[in-house]
């Protein structure tokens, strides 16, 4: 797509990956003098599409890890990213494809000499190359040295640009003064184009789950691919500033590579993904009942209708067919009907009542992984799964209160519920639990469920207010409910397993699970597998 109006993007190229497209601004070519170098701009954006980053999907994880590298400069994420993408594509151009971007950079001339990340990308392209030193830098001073070790780096991961992307950040960190990365914002050479941000807010599928963008990153000098596995060997072990460690990518670290990018995405948008994808791997089967259905009637023959009877029974068309003067109680008839002798039974699965402790004393699923939180998930998504209603609650102190606000088939509501928090005191919502199983007492209203329910509450030790509040005497709202909601009941707990044993004494029927690690977590899953729900109450997982 051309643009003959200036567009305000901070190159005369860009791409988009949302939908698929090469911009090129010719008011910014005509000002930077590089309108014969046309095939060299296109075939580069183009590369984007087919080499670094190709997909939204690839583009994220590409950020991800070059934040591990950067540690905490995310405002060059962004930047940093981008030239490392393109090192790759315009050394495949000038290698193998035969199109000069050496001409293209050499037109637009070198960089400031204070620009040492220019300094480091030119001279490295110089190197790769095999041009003259100053082809590009001009008579500017240049990090030759780690120059030298960045061009090893793109021929190790030229078809791996995720692979290569947090040791070239943390090259460009140990090259670069902090001061100087600290301040810097884009290249004012304008060389990196960029790339449009996604605008949905959405979060591309199966990043939330890669095993490998939260990994160490691995400084290139350290790098057996890039140095050689002998070499690493005999050298020190690696002391680069800000060297990452940790092997996940959190729901907050995730959101910051996001936004970094430009994404128009929030923590809680974010955090449902996260969920969503880590929960669908450990989905358990989910509990049916079988439910009396009426029985279809079964259209009979005419009969007489006599007077006494109910008018609205009357078959006018057989009445008028039998004769055209009315008689009621002499010409008048009705339609009989037969019962359906068969017994009509369908099976339905049992809804799901949630409730999830958002106190300050549980962690914010939204920031960080939350064992408690992913069972939430599991639970709410294998209900839903099997077509069963969810209404899911999140709760803290007195009054604080949200969720879906009824029972529900929209799965994004539900867990916008189990990621959201309060982060106050602990008061289970039992007026809730109350009008939804027992009704309301105050008004005479029905219970708000509709059939079978099992309520599922994810807590800590706050969970003793389900069955006494501050000291007063214990309240059996609890334990009626569940037997009224008639689908079993169970509490996840953020406790340690001897807790649990000690909670099991006033859960009064609902079967207490410990969860506190990850094995917690595996071991919640399958047991809940292998009992579908509610089959073995008031027994413990550990």
């Amino acid at each position: 797509m051309l643009h003959t109006e200036p567009c305000g993007m901070p190159s005369w190229a860009w791409y988009s990956l949302d939908d698929v497209e090469v911009h090129v601004d010719l008011t910014v070519v005509q000002e930077r003098h590089v309108e014969d170098h046309a095939l060299a701009v296109l075939a580069h954006e183009i590369g984007h599409h087919l080499l670094a980053p190709v997909d939204l999907a690839s583009h994220v994880r590409i950020a991800a890890r070059v934040q591990i590298g950067l540690v905490d400069l995310d405002h060059l994420v962004g930047l940093v990213s981008n030239l490392w993408c393109d090192l790759l594509i315009n050394d495949r151009l000038q290698r193998q494809l035969g199109v000069d971007r050496a001409a293209l950079s050499a037109a637009v001339g070198p960089p400031d000499p204070d620009d040492t990340l220019m300094l480091l990308v030119l001279r490295t392209n110089e190197i790769l190359w095999g041009l003259a030193r100053g082809t590009l830098v001009g008579d500017n001073v240049t990090p030759d040295d780690q120059a030298m070790l960045c061009s090893r780096l793109v021929r190790a991961y030229t078809r791996d640009p995720v692979g290569g992307a947090a040791g070239f950040a943390l090259l460009v960190r140990s090259t670069i003064p902090v001061e100087e990365l600290r301040a810097a914002q884009r290249p004012r050479s304008v060389v990196a184009c960029g790339g449009a941000a996604g605008g949905d807010g959405s979060v591309p599928y199966g990043v939330a789950t890669d095993p490998t963008l939260g990994a160490p990153g691995i400084h290139p000098s350290r790098d057996p691919r890039v140095v050689g596995a002998a070499l690493v060997e005999e050298t020190a072990p690696d002391e680069t500033p800000g060297a990452a460690t940790g092997n996940a990518l959190m729901p907050g670290a995730l959101h910051t590579v996001l936004r970094s990018l430009g994404f128009a995405t929030t923590a809680e948008q974010v955090a449902v993904a996260w969920y969503r994808e880590h929960a669908a791997r450990h989905l358990v089967p989910f509990p049916s009942r079988p439910r009396p259905r009426r029985s279809d009637e079964l259209l009979a023959g005419l009969e007489p209708w006599e007077v006494g009877d109910d008018l609205s029974t009357v078959d006018w068309t057989g009445t008028m067919t039998a004769s055209p003067v009315v008689v009621p109680g002499m010409t008048t008839v009705r339609r009989a009907y037969l019962d359906d002798p068969e017994e009509a039974v369908e099976v339905r699965p049992v809804d799901l009542d949630l409730y999830l402790d958002s106190s300050g004393s549980m962690p914010d699923p939204r920031r960080t992984r939350a064992p408690i939180a992913l069972a939430g998930a599991i639970l709410a998504l294998s209900a839903l799964r099997a077509g069963a209603r969810v209404q899911a609650t999140t709760w803290s102190g007195p009054d604080q209160v949200a969720g879906t606000d009824g029972f529900t088939r929209d799965a994004d509501a539900v867990l916008r519920a189990v990621v959201a928090y309060f982060g106050g005191s602990t008061a289970f919502p039992l007026d809730l639990l109350r009008r939804t199983h027992l009704g309301d007492p105050a008004t005479g209203a029905e219970p708000t469920r509709r059939g079978p329910t099992h309520i599922a509450v994810i807590s800590d030790d706050g969970v003793s207010t389900m069955f006494r509040q501050y000291g007063e005497p214990v309240d059996p709202t609890a334990g009626e409910a569940l037997r009224a909601a008639d689908g079993g009941g169970t509490l996840a707990l953020q406790v340690t397993p001897e807790s649990a044993l000690l909670f099991e004494a006033m859960a009064d029927g609902y079967a207490v699970h410990s969860v506190v690690t990850e094995d917690d977590l595996m071991t919640f899953v399958r047991r809940m597998a292998a009992n579908t729900w509610g089959g073995d109450r008031g027994a413990s997982t550990r």
